[in-house]
């Protein structure tokens, strides 16, 4: 006699339906949802001239000047807390030359353009083949902000993602570093991750060609001089940053103390960065120290993210938690705003670090078939630092 069978009629024609709806609903939030919001936002923000608005008022009329050999930089005592400080690194202004054969409406597209495919190309070569987390990631706040802002951090998430995937090469790490780091000088801590790997030449270069970088500066203004306009421009938009400092700022706490915090916390996470040798940790400190954080600096924390996840999980959508926040802007910045964006960033940080230490012995297996191989570097213990983990 058979076995009467435990699942009912109902059940065996639902069953096929759950994958069915769970792979509608992938579509329809990692696919279709993204791809609404993103051209939306162009949309809207093309039509109104608000798209990539940091480099239409500022990168763009500064590379304009510095082309034409015209001194773009303000008085250090400046007020600078309106909009259209020139005071971008002179290299920014370089790399961005060739936008200003363009009208200013064509530049600044051609920049929101440029930063989709960079954010794109810097998951790609950190490994996520996953095309829902080229969704997911399509959601972050930080993503849509910086392709309204034009701050190019889709630029540095490219050339970070390069420093990870190349840093068994010679020379192409730190080439990619001081690129990085010229562009952005809050990127430094990135120096010493290269040197935490072991790969002191290439540190070594990313530092000179960063300071290098300055000397570009020299028919316009001292570095002295720019030092100082670097300094007043932080002390006008500190407070107002998603930083640790900046929501003590925001708090009460007095000026003196706020930094002096800041400056021991990021002291120490540097320290455990290097002990860990985690770009994850070397990026937070990045950010920690920086004086002006803005909500689109935290996109770079995606390329770790994708090294140690290149395939869609929950943490990919943790980030979504900072929607409906302004993403840069003197007067922006108070307390509740600034915790979530410190706690949603903490998560993904954690989940990361997590990740990427994995004992001796391990089997980790390569995101890709073949990614991984010759990557790993000798040592005590093996790390995402230098290969790539993906365990479940």
């Amino acid at each position: 006699m058979q076995a009467p069978s435990d699942a009912s009629p109902r059940h065996r024609a639902a069953g096929p339906l759950g994958p069915a709806a769970r792979a509608l609903g992938e579509r329809l939030l990692l696919g279709a949802l993204p791809v609404a919001v993103v051209l939306t936002m162009l949309a809207v923000a093309h039509g109104s001239s608000s798209i990539a608005a940091d480099f239409r008022h500022e990168i763009y009329p500064q590379a304009k000047l510095i082309v034409s050999g015209t001194n773009p930089y303000p008085d250090p005592g400046s007020d600078l807390t309106g909009t259209g400080n020139y005071v971008w690194p002179p290299l920014v202004a370089y790399i961005a030359s060739p936008f200003t054969l363009l009208p200013v409406d064509a530049a600044t597209l051609g920049m929101a353009l440029l930063g989709l495919c960079c954010f794109a190309g810097a998951l790609w070569i950190a490994g996520a083949r996953d095309w829902r987390v080229y969704g997911a990631f399509g959601l972050w706040a930080p993503v849509v902000t910086d392709i309204r802002t034009g701050h190019l951090t889709a630029v540095l998430c490219l050339l970070v993602a390069v420093a990870w995937r190349t840093r068994d090469r010679r020379w192409a790490p730190g080439l990619a570093v001081g690129i990085a780091v010229a562009m952005k000088f809050l990127l430094w801590p990135l120096a010493l991750w290269l040197a935490a790997l072991g790969r002191r030449r290439e540190a070594v270069l990313a530092a000179i060609g960063a300071a290098g970088s300055l000397l570009l500066l020299l028919p316009f203004v001292s570095i002295t001089e720019y030092a100082r306009l670097l300094r007043s421009l932080g002390e006008a938009f500190d407070q107002d940053s998603y930083s640790a400092f900046g929501i003590l700022a925001q708090s009460g706490v007095d000026d003196f103390p706020a930094r002096a915090l800041t400056a021991a916390v990021g002291a120490g996470m540097l320290v455990l960065a290097w002990r860990r040798r985690s770009l994850a940790m070397f990026v937070a400190t990045a950010l920690v120290l920086s004086p002006i954080v803005w909500l689109d600096y935290y996109a770079l924390l995606a390329v770790p993210l994708a090294v140690v996840r290149p395939t869609f999980s929950w943490i990919w959508l943790v980030p979504v938690a900072t929607w409906g926040l302004e993403g840069a802007g003197h007067g922006i910045g108070e307390p509740a705003g600034t915790l979530r964006v410190l706690v949603t960033f903490a998560v993904v940080v954690a989940y990361v670090v997590r990740r990427e230490q994995a004992p001796v012995g391990t089997n980790v297996a390569p995101a890709v078939p073949g990614l991984a191989a010759g990557l790993a570097r000798p040592g005590p213990s093996v790390s995402c630092a230098d290969r790539v983990c993906d365990q479940p």
